[in-house]
């Protein structure tokens, strides 16, 4: 595909403190051609800080969390347009567009060591179609009794689209996933396949 790439690697790092990382897509439609490549691996976050994938990205566009340690001791606070006020995560898939462009999440720990934690939130809604995707696999998602998985906002796909959540463990959680909102499938798939 022509075009330009904006290329973003971040290979074996750790956040110390309530530091988080903000992995941010266009706002509004990039200019024709434009597109991301981001790739990220053996990141580590341990104490009161997070991860947030937002917004739209355009075709062929990829983003990648593989391989990664998230453990929250403590309420995560994002700032600005991702603050989530009462609710705390320690991975945020917000509002997110994929228009012919792939998300993975694989191989990854999600740990929220505190009451009324979630592991991984899904708010805002997400939009997938010309044939986005959605992976979010071998995931290992522990919380004090909290929710492990939470889609608040709904899912649209969409042209061929794929939504997957395949081969992860819930440990501790009084709700493995949970989904408060519209789930709207065409010519599309939802995938969920031995989750533990």
């Amino acid at each position: 595909m022509s075009g330009s790439v904006r290329n973003v690697t971040l290979v074996n790092c750790t956040f110390l403190g309530r530091a988080s990382l903000y992995v941010v897509g266009w706002l509004s439609d990039p200019p024709a051609g434009e597109r991301a490549d981001v790739f990220i691996s053996r990141f580590e976050v341990r104490f009161g800080g997070g991860v947030v994938v937002a917004n739209g990205f355009p075709p062929g566009s990829r983003v990648t969390v593989v391989d990664s340690v998230l453990i929250a001791e403590k309420r995560v606070a994002y700032r600005g347009a991702y603050d989530l006020g009462d609710v705390s995560a320690c991975l945020v898939v917000h509002n997110v567009n994929l228009t012919g462009s792939v998300l993975t999440i694989a191989r990854t720990q999600v740990a929220a060591v505190f009451r009324d934690a979630v592991g991984v939130l899904v708010v805002g809604g997400v939009a997938l179609s010309s044939r986005g995707a959605l992976y979010m696999e071998e995931l290992l998602v522990q919380t004090a009794l909290g929710l492990c998985v939470s889609v608040e906002g709904g899912v649209a796909a969409s042209g061929g689209s794929v939504v997957a959540f395949v081969d992860s463990d819930f440990l501790l959680c009084e709700h493995a996933v949970s989904v408060r909102g519209a789930v709207s499938v065409l010519g599309s798939a939802v995938v969920l396949v031995r989750s533990d």
